[in-house]
């Protein structure tokens, strides 16, 4: 069987399985997988490796982001500067923090925690093209 003929084959699989309902997922694997025990373990495993790596982009993506305001903070760059303090305006303990650039990075992140951090990496990669 040609490459092409498999990977269209697995195509219409995958979509199949998107569409499908769960009742007729678990009919379709009893008839394919002869061990489902294991096959829920590699399930459950497969799924715990998924979490972990997106686990990390998060965390990664947060650290990039907490850098770039410590960095637009020694640089004393006006916009991220505000946006920083608009975000502490909306985190009642942080509300009164106002040497923000004697901020640690753990305040930043609780500061910047559960935001929308594509939109604030957007934020200040465009303040960072016009200076």
């Amino acid at each position: 069987m040609s490459r092409e003929i498999k990977n269209r084959i697995d195509d219409a699989l995958f979509n199949f399985y998107l569409e499908a309902d769960k009742d007729t997922i678990k009919e379709s694997l009893q008839e394919n997988i002869k061990n489902l025990v294991e096959y829920d373990k590699k399930k459950k495993k497969f799924l715990f490796l998924a979490k972990a790596t997106a686990n990390k982009k998060h965390n990664e993506s947060l650290l990039e982001l907490v850098n770039k305001f410590q960095k637009a903070l020694i640089m004393n760059i006006e916009k991220p500067i505000a946006i920083l303090k608009q975000l502490a305006q909306g985190n009642p303990s942080f509300a009164l923090y106002k040497n923000l650039d004697k901020i640690s990075k753990e305040n930043i992140i609780e500061i910047i925690k559960d935001k929308n951090f594509v939109e604030l990496i957007e934020q200040l990669e465009e303040d960072e093209k016009k200076h």
